[in-house]
């Protein structure tokens, strides 16, 4: 969450009390490791850094109160990035 620049004590809060925040938070760590194993397949590599784009917008989103989040992330599931056509 570093990379939002938000007090760690607020994140942990914020996972504690509404729960698709934190599916998204650990959406969001799935993405970014999954990025790391995939770097040498571009391909792959650029689906996870769309997703990775997607859920930093929605993880800001819920930090600023801007949009309320209501469940899971749909652009990530446990069967990898989520593609549009």
């Amino acid at each position: 969450m570093r990379r939002f620049n938000v007090d760690e004590l607020a994140v942990r809060r914020l996972c504690n009390s509404h729960p698709a925040f934190l599916s998204l938070c650990e959406d969001y760590a799935t993405a970014c490791c999954a990025l790391e194993r995939w770097q040498n397949d571009e391909a792959k590599a650029a689906d996870y850094r769309s997703v990775i784009e997607e859920l930093e917008r929605e993880i800001s989103s819920f930090l600023t109160g801007s949009a309320p989040i209501d469940g899971p992330s749909p652009a990530y599931s446990t069967n990898g990035p989520k593609r549009s056509h």
